[in-house]
């Protein structure tokens, strides 16, 4: 499937939307088979996903015109492009507009319902993720920095208090807009390399999705002068080998006290934590990109207790560094 062939496949009028056009205002006999449950203290709909992403970890719908959608919530991840038009969303009880080119990231379990009559022109892409889909080979994939990515990333899926969302803004990059379109070619007419294709293009959606947020931490730096915590963030991933919290804080002009309780209140994690985070991440980049053995890694990235590392490993990725390498090695 080529562009052109997708602005045709996406305006065609689907039989769910030819029905809501005989029966307008009302609701789809679909609902009929989904469970209502009493969630949040309001009775909303279930949606399980479960024939979408049946045999895959992620799933891409074009949601249905020329209705509304009830109250709901779901298991798994969804992200919201509005490809064209625009589309009234209704989440945790806060209303949210939404036009083409924005982008509305659903953690599991939030509620929310589409209120406004799409019309023709209002085309909104539903990419649903299962949470598997966001492993740590996946995640290693994304960007060899660790900790702004980390940081940064928590705000779109790893953060797993639920019921938050994230509106992000991309009608000034129109590179996400042509990546949306490749991945949807790709998807709706898969090709001989359909799933290395969808990796490369779900992983590069995911990086301008990290640029925009970079943008908007500096925005806000800049305009407001707040405290940014990305600098900081950026300077131990620079120097995680040989730097200290009083280093760190003397570089910056802080109290190292007052720049603990910074980093704990803006990533949930202590310096030493942070520090050991970035070897961590590092250790996985080069587990999947080198040769090197997992003894010169270790030593690479600055640790030399080889049994406290092993464990720490572990504890993060589910796996030992001989694992995680054999399996990020099966997954290219």
């Amino acid at each position: 499937m080529n562009i052109q062939d997708l602005e045709k496949f996406l305006s065609i009028h689907t039989a769910g939307e030819k029905w809501h056009l005989e029966n307008q205002n009302q609701l789809s006999p679909v609902y009929d088979n989904i469970p209502i449950h009493h969630f949040q203290n309001e009775d909303c709909y279930y949606f399980d996903f479960i024939k979408t992403l049946k045999h895959e970890n992620i799933g891409i719908i074009k949601e249905t015109r020329f209705t509304t959608i009830p109250p709901h919530y779901h298991r798994d991840m969804e992200l919201n492009y509005v490809y064209s038009g625009s589309c009234t969303f209704v989440i945790n009880g806060k209303e949210v507009k939404l036009n083409k080119g924005d982008i509305c990231i659903l953690d599991t379990n939030v509620v929310h319902s589409a209120t406004s009559y799409k019309n023709e022109e209002d085309i909104v892409i539903n990419i649903v993720f299962k949470k598997d889909f966001f492993n740590s080979v996946f995640l290693s994939r994304l960007s060899k920095k660790g900790l702004v990515t980390s940081f940064l990333f928590d705000a779109i899926s790893k953060n797993r208090q639920h019921n938050k969302y994230l509106i992000i803004e991309t009608q000034n990059n129109p590179r996400f807009h042509s990546i949306i379109q490749f991945l949807l070619c790709e998807y709706f007419g898969p090709s001989a390399c359909y799933e290395e294709l969808t990796q490369t293009y779900v992983t590069a959606l995911f990086l301008e999705l990290i640029n925009a947020l970079y943008q908007r931490q500096d925005e806000a730096y800049d305009e407001h002068n707040q405290e940014s915590i990305i600098p900081i963030l950026n300077y131990i991933e620079e120097h995680y080998k040989d730097c200290s919290l009083d280093a760190l804080s003397q570089h910056f002009g802080y109290n190292p006290n007052y720049l603990s309780n910074l980093l704990k209140k803006k990533t949930g994690k202590s310096f030493i934590e942070l520090k050991t985070m970035q070897q961590l991440t590092e250790t996985a980049f080069l587990l999947s990109n080198s040769h090197k053995s997992i003894q010169e890694i270790i030593l690479k990235v600055g640790c030399n207790n080889m049994n406290y590392f092993y464990k720490k490993f572990q504890a993060t990725y589910g796996m030992t560094p001989k694992e995680y390498r054999q399996h990020a090695n099966q997954q290219k």
